[in-house]
Parts: structure tokens; C-alpha cells; sequence
């Protein structure tokens, strides 16, 4: 399994998540050397959330429609067009407008390397492939922030977001010469053991045509409604975490090298944990692991609000980095799971767009609430919405975890009519 998606996803997976880690640090570091107050940046930080809406449903059709490569190849392109016009942004709008191109071109990456994986693994196995490929992110989001930090330090943004640029094309690259355009995917030629690779479905996309994204609206409400309300609260509070570290590191008096470092240390933790993430989803259940995850990084939140001094900020950070690494993956397994097969692209697409709504959501409202009120009840407000989550997930969102039963067929918890 992890051969045959080592090159087709793991790599490119890697690469482009150092260029969104160090992108996600720079944007409202840049914003505010530009001028802008924290509720600004964080505005400016919410257009890449914007951009991951837009582009949700689109990408889901059009990674059915004209493979998943295709679709990859067209994420990454955009992210070389968004860095390179955030290295020579001149004003707040301009960098708005790029913050809003990034979000598209990671929701398109995304979205066609979720569709991708979910046609080629076993639903037993999922939770250790997406975990694999949430800490290959992760790693990424490690080497980003703690490179790109002491280059901005020293070099300046312009350097750094081309760097981001150049990266982005070594990925794009490496998609044109190991995934063919038009295919799905070039590994499914490759052997891989039987009971960890889905086996190879036929083309769903005039059954996907007879069934319109309303009905699917009709038929999965209820998945949609309790799961998406977790994912939403789960995303909004990722994403108010990764705008909040720069923004409260500069209230303390710390330069971008000094947030860096400490963002990347807290990077460093989450990514360690996406082994323990994967077996907990695999052999324990998802929501065991979606509960922690939330309860932990709310309670990291919580305890950012009190910080005082660089140490305790750092104390912080890493709780909260531990508490993400424990879902890694989590989003992503879910979606999957629940994904009906002949809607895949259209559930996943809608998937997305519920989880982008709260990477669009979170930086609003700290906006909103930094204005008003302040950045430390900001913080307070992100905590609390993670709390809220973990409430809703261990009353409401069923375990999608397929169990063996006594007769030893497999009994699948999140079917519909069961």
C-alpha cells in the first residue's frame, strides 16, 4: 500500500505541504507588515478559507470528470501563481487576492488526492493511509514555518514566498513525470496486497450525472448534519490555531524567526503523532480519535489565552500540536467512509466545502472578535467552539469503523438503512 501511493501522493503530498505551512505562517505576518491591524490579517488570513470553498464542489466534479491527476497537476499550478504574486504584493488587496488563489489551489490538490485514495484503499486500512499522508503534511507544516521564519528574518518575504514558488514547481514536475494525465492513478499498475488495495472500480460518472447533488443533499442530511457540524468545528478551530500563533506571538513582542520557531516546534508534535492517530482510527474506532483530537487542541487553545512569556506561549503551542496530531487524518477518514461509491467526487466535494466553511469561519470570527473585544477572548471563543464539537461527536456521529461480527460478515455502523 505505502508503495504504491509513495510516489503518486506521498511525495507530492510532502512538497506541497512544506509550501502551505510556510504560506499559512507568512500570510498574516506579511498582512501586518503591510500595515494591517490583527483583525486585517486575520480578514486577509480568512480569504485562503474563502478560496477552499469555492473551489470544494468544482474540484469534486472535475477530478471525476477528468481524473484525479489532472486535477492534482492544476492545484499545484495554481499554488505556483499564488506565491508568486504574494512575493511581489504590494498592498493588503493584492495580498487578499492571492491569500484567496492559495485556498483554491490546496482545495483542488486536496479534494483530487482524497478521491484518489479513497478508490485505491481497503476501508480497514484507511485511517493508516490518510493518517500517513496527515503526517507527511504535518512534517511539511513542521519544515515550513521553521524555514521560511528565519528566511524572512534574514531575506525578506519577497524571498520567501519565491522559494514557496519554486518548490510548488518541483511538485508539479514531479506530477507530470510519475502520475500520467488522464489516469486515476499511475500506481494501480503496480502490485500491492490484495487485502489493503480497494480493487480497481469502473467509471461512475454517468451514475454520478443521474443522481444531482441535491439528492445527495436528501439522501445523506443526516451524515451531513451531525459529522459535517464536527468537521466544521474541528476545521474552524485548526484554522483559528494557525492564525492565532503568529498573531499572539507578535502581541508578545517575538520577530517572525522566534513564531517560527516555536510554530514549527508545535508542528513537530503533531506530526509525531499521526502513527498513534492512525492505529487509535484503525483498531480503536474514529470517533476515540476525533474525540481526542478535539478535546486536547481546545484545551491547548485555552491555555494559549492565558500565556504571558515566550515559555509558557511555547507550552501552549505544543499541547495544542499534540491534540491536532491525535486527528490526523480524521477529517479526511471520515469523509471517506461515509463517501457513497458511486458519488465519491460529489460527496466529497460537499465533504470539503462543510470543513472549508470552517477554515473560512474561524479566521472571520476572530476578526470580528479581535475588533470588538480583543485577541485573548478571541481565543476563548476558538476553545469553546472545540469543546462544543467533542459534545456533538461522542452524542451524534455513529463509528464508521467496520466491525467483524459473530456470523463473520462485516457490519458497516454508518450505513444508512441499517
Amino acid at each position: 500500500m505505502y508503495r504504491a501511493l509513495l510516489l503518486p501522493v506521498y511525495l507530492p503530498s510532502f512538497l506541497m505541504s512544506v509550501c502551505q505551512g510556510a504560506a499559512l505562517l507568512l500570510i498574516p505576518l506579511y498582512a501586518l507588515d503591510l500595515g494591517g491591524s490583527p483583525a486585517v490579517a486575520a480578514i486577509i488570513f480568512a480569504c485562503r478559507g474563502l478560496g477552499n470553498m469555492l473551489a470544494d464542489v468544482p474540484a469534486g466534479l472535475a477530478a471525476e470528470k477528468f481524473g484525479d491527476a489532472r486535477v492534482m497537476q492544476a492545484g499545484v499550478a495554481l499554488m505556483i501563481l499564488a506565491a508568486t504574486g504574494c512575493a511581489f504584493a504590494s498592498d493588503l488587496l493584492q495580498l487578499g487576492l492571492f491569500s484567496l488563489i492559495i485556498g483554491l489551489s490546496m482545495a483542488t490538490w486536496l479534494l483530487a488526492r482524497l478521491t484518489l485514495i479513497s478508490d485505491l484503499v481497503a476501508v480497514n486500512f484507511r485511517g493508516q493511509a490518510l493518517s500517513t499522508m496527515a503526517g507527511l503534511q504535518r512534517f511539511g507544516n513542521f519544515i515550513g514555518p521553521l524555514s521560511t521564519g528565519y528566511i524572512v528574518y534574514e531575506f525578506g518575504y519577497t524571498t520567501a514566498f519565491m522559494l514557496i514558488a519554486a518548490l510548488a514547481g518541483a511538485t508539479f514536475c514531479l506530477l507530470m513525470t510519475r502520475v500520467m494525465p488522464g489516469e486515476r492513478v499511475a500506481a494501480r499498475s503496480q502490485p500491492a496486497p490484495i487485502s489493503t488495495i480497494r480493487p480497481q472500480s469502473q467509471d461512475n460518472s454517468k451514475n454520478a450525472a443521474a443522481h444531482p447533488i441535491w439528492q445527495l443533499l436528501r439522501v445523506h442530511h443526516r451524515i451531513l448534519l451531525t459529522g459535517g457540524t464536527v468537521v466544521f468545528l474541528l476545521t474552524l478551530i485548526r484554522a483559528a490555531r494557525t492564525l492565532l500563533l503568529p498573531l499572539w506571538g507578535t502581541s508578545l513582542g517575538l520577530n517572525a524567526a522566534e513564531i517560527g520557531a516555536i510554530v514549527g516546534l508545535a508542528a513537530g508534535l503533531d506530526m509525531l503523532m499521526f502513527p498513534v492517530a492512525g492505529l487509535i482510527m484503525d483498531q480503536l474506532g474514529r470517533r476515540p480519535a476525533g474525540m481526542s483530537c478535539l478535546g486536547l487542541l481546545s484545551f491547548g487553545l485555552l491555555l494559549l489565552s492565558c500565556t504571558t512569556t515566550p515559555l509558557t506561549f511555547t507550552l501552549a503551542a505544543c499541547v495544542a500540536g499534540l491534540g491536532n496530531g491525535l486527528g490526523s487524518g480524521i477529517n479526511m477518514t471520515l469523509g471517506t467512509d461515509f463517501a457513497p461509491v458511486q458519488q465519491r467526487g460529489h460527496f466529497l466535494g460537499v465533504w470539503r466545502l462543510i470543513g472549508d466553511a470552517g477554515a473560512f469561519a474561524g479566521p472571520t470570527l476572530i476578526s470580528l472578535i479581535t475588533a470588538g473585544v480583543g485577541l485573548s477572548m478571541s481565543i476563548l471563543c476558538a476553545s469553546a467552539f472545540g469543546f462544543f464539537g467533542l459534545v456533538i461527536m461522542a452524542r451524534f456521529v455513529p463509528e464508521t469503523l467496520k466491525k467483524q461480527t459473530s456470523s463473520g460478515a462485516t457490519k458497516d455502523p454508518c450505513d444508512q438503512t441499517s
